[in-house]
């Protein structure tokens, strides 16, 4: 009896400690520290009102220790020895951190009858820091804006500067919006950031006939046409598109046809032994001069197996190129295969070694080469589309 008393204060003990904030407070985690002991003020205190008292003297502690935690962090970031140009941009959230700290703080002792004089210290703080938080959305907004007109200088010889002018305009604009006009620079540079990729007409091949390549080449670009673009920084074009305010191709796809196999067929086959699943009387014998008994065995019998496959295969090979230095870029083969086939079989033996079962028979109806080949040509063409797709999606 007495240890179950005992059990029972230490888990009161542990439930208090924990609501309280006082287990946060221990591990260092003061923010989280002054969110529960806040909680634990907003509810009702209890019989003994221990948990009121513990989560008063846990708040301030762990409010002390968070706000000086914070000021600390804003003082190194801010001091002019840090070299990171998105310095304020941690800066803003270190205040937004403080903002919520001294909510959470004030909302504990906001409750009538909670306890009249114990949130008189908060006074010493800090009650809003929205001017703060607008100085610091204008300085993030500066470093964004200065790191741009730095890349900005350089967007018509420098594609991927141009890209960082583009992105750092468009982070100026979204802390502080229209930011000296950031968001029209942003649309000024962008044509200089994009990637402009054309898909050169499929190459020759002795594997396909003209009309064939030329075929799937259309197909190709049906299947472009119909995906979105990559990425906001990617555009691809057709042979024949020329792109915006001339300015320059960076990279061509070139692909071809490697191989093209038709109709390849197979013919296999597979026999084994099979037997009734019960015995079946084959004869009789005599015990002795009068008496004749059966003769039982299990009948069998061989199945024959036969397979007729037929393979088809296209494989298409394809690479971009830097048109400024005909430099291999990426190589990659893309392929699609089909298999047909049908079984059939044969019996010889007992029948009734079969227990019942049907013989298999073959499709009369086999596809035909140009059925395949609709069927491969039609999903190479997608497959190309994705896999384009997938390599400029990151630009």
């Amino acid at each position: 009896m007495f240890r179950s008393i005992l059990f029972f204060l230490a888990l009161a003990f542990c439930l208090t400690a924990c609501s309280s904030g006082q287990t946060a407070l221990n591990r260092s985690k003061f923010d989280l520290a002054v969110q529960k002991a806040s909680k634990r003020l907003q509810q009702r205190p209890g019989f003994s009102k221990r948990g009121h008292t513990l989560a008063t003297q846990v708040l301030k502690q762990a409010f002390v220790q968070a706000y000086e935690q914070h000021q600390t962090a804003i003082r190194r970031l801010s001091s002019p020895t840090n070299k990171d140009p998105f310095g304020w941009e941690v800066v803003y959230q270190e205040y937004e951190q403080l903002q919520l700290l001294t909510d959470n703080a004030r909302r504990g002792f906001a409750k009538p009858g909670t306890c009249d004089n114990c949130g008189e210290w908060l006074n010493s703080y800090p009650a809003s820091y929205q001017d703060r938080l607008h100085e610091t959305r204008e300085l993030a907004a500066s470093g964004r804006y200065d790191a741009a007109e730095q890349s900005f200088a350089y967007r018509e010889d420098n594609r991927l500067a141009a890209k960082d002018a583009f992105l750092n305009y468009r982070k100026a604009d979204e802390w502080v919006p229209d930011y000296r006009q950031a968001k029209a620079k942003a649309a000024n540079v962008l044509p200089f950031a994009i990637l402009r990729v054309v898909i050169e007409p499929l190459s020759p091949t002795p594997e396909l006939n003209q009309h064939d390549n030329q075929e799937l080449q259309g197909l190709i670009m049906k299947q472009i046409g119909q995906h979105k673009t990559p990425s906001q920084f990617v555009r691809l074009y057709s042979p024949d598109e020329s792109t915006e305010d001339g300015l320059p191709i960076h990279q061509a796809i070139q692909m071809v046809v490697t191989n093209y196999s038709p109709f390849r067929e197979s013919n296999t086959s597979s026999s084994t032994t099979i037997y009734s699943a019960q015995a079946y009387k084959v004869g009789e014998k005599k015990i002795n001069d009068s008496t004749k008994v059966d003769i039982k065995e299990k009948v069998s019998g061989t199945l024959t197996t036969y397979l007729h496959e037929i393979h088809a295969g296209l494989d298409l090979k394809m690479r971009a190129i830097d048109t400024q230095t005909g430099k291999v870029l990426w190589e990659e083969p893309v392929w699609e295969s089909r298999t047909w086939q049908t079984e059939w079989q044969t019996f010889s033996g007992d029948d009734r070694a079969l227990n019942g079962q049907s013989l298999k028979t073959a499709n009369a109806f086999p596809p035909s080469r140009w059925q395949l080949y609709d069927s491969m040509r039609d999903e190479l063409a997608s497959d190309v589309a994705q896999r384009l797709q997938t390599k400029y999606k990151n630009e």
